[in-house]
């Protein structure tokens, strides 16, 4: 049998239990599940307000000479892998003497002369829009450019060349994402659609 219900001003009334088979219990009020649910949406949004964006503290390096040679090692003994232009900036991965070695996912060295050094100081979020504005300038076909994921890139053409010519534009996507976020936490997948199907997929 049900006793006498008594609620306080809070959350919850008391159930006293009436008879020997019966038993007391707390019970939450009628319009204390409305206000449950509001104190749990304002917790929810208070803490995602509180998680930090991604930050990347390092250094960067701009090129300040006309051309700059990226070596496999620190030195002119090493093979040239890769030319940089007047303005290019990449993330550093350490600074050994007169040499930088950048934060690509292969071995890259730049003559430290050559570049001046900047403190870096931006969130992926932001690493990703100086990507895409770089991505549409270089690459005329493409129309779209949707990151799904941190790793996960989705790219939309204006035209279709041959499936091998994507699979090595993507490649070279997947590789200067890389190099211009700094980005090392896994490999990078690029997928290129075509009619809003998934056409040609290329990792780095």
């Amino acid at each position: 049998m049900r006793g006498k219900t008594t609620c306080n001003e809070g959350l919850f009334c008391y159930s006293k239990g009436k008879g020997r088979t019966s038993f007391n219990q707390w019970l939450i009020r009628p319009k204390g599940v409305e206000e449950l649910r509001k104190s749990f949406l304002l917790i929810l949004a208070l803490f995602v307000l509180l998680i930090p964006a991604k930050e990347i503290y390092a250094q960067r390096a701009v090129v300040i000479a006309e051309t700059l040679n990226v070596r496999s090692g620190p030195g002119t003994k090493h093979e040239i892998i890769d030319k940089l232009k007047r303005g290019d900036s990449y993330l550093i991965d350490k600074i050994e003497g007169s040499w930088v070695q950048l934060a690509w996912p292969i071995e890259a060295w730049v003559y430290k002369g050559l570049v001046k050094i900047e403190e870096q100081h931006a969130n992926l979020e932001e690493l990703q829009i100086d990507f895409q504005n770089w991505l549409l300038d270089k690459y005329y076909r493409v129309r779209t450019i949707e990151f799904k994921t941190d790793w996960q890139i989705w790219v939309k053409l204006r035209e279709y060349p041959s499936r091998n010519t994507l699979v090595k534009m993507a490649q070279e996507i997947a590789l200067e994402y890389k190099k211009q976020t700094g980005y090392s936490k896994r490999s990078v997948v690029v997928t290129i659609f075509k009619q809003d199907r998934a056409y040609v997929t290329a990792q780095y």
